[in-house]
């Protein structure tokens, strides 16, 4: 029967350099399913706040060509071109506040949807760092 026998080797810097380290691969996997988790929340966020930023918009072409064509007809059965002509320049005045509150409403909403899903990704980045200091604390 064959015996094994362990050589006792000191120590010494140079053979400390092929050490390989111990991981604990089911807390990088974790870690990296969590990840992945926070990925896929952020796009959830981003494409819900997309999609109502995108039907906001849509609902702003909408009424502008409804207002149009109101005004449209308007001008068509206006008693003078003074009249018509002052039509249109309050249409082309309510046309610019509207576009300018839609404007600032949907750049506000888009920027909260930024934050929002960034909020997700910068949440998981600081509990990885926690992750890493109780690993390097062990």
């Amino acid at each position: 029967m064959a015996t094994t026998r362990k050589i006792d080797a000191p120590e010494n810097a140079f053979a400390s350099l092929f050490k390989t380290p111990n991981f604990d691969v089911n807390a990088i996997v974790e870690a990296q399913r969590k990840n992945v988790e926070a990925l896929i929340e952020a796009n959830r966020v981003a494409f819900e706040g997309y999609k109502t930023v995108s039907e906001k918009q849509v609902a702003f072409v909408r009424t502008v060509f409804e207002d149009a064509s109101g005004v449209a007809t308007d001008v068509l059965n206006g008693k003078t071109p003074e009249a018509n002509a002052s039509k249109q320049a309050e249409f082309a005045q309510d046309v610019a506040r509207k576009g300018f509150d839609g404007f600032r409403e949907v750049s506000e909403l888009a920027l909260n949807v930024n934050r929002d899903a960034f909020g997700v990704i910068q949440k998981r980045f600081t509990e990885t760092v926690d992750e890493l200091k109780a690993v390097k604390a062990n």
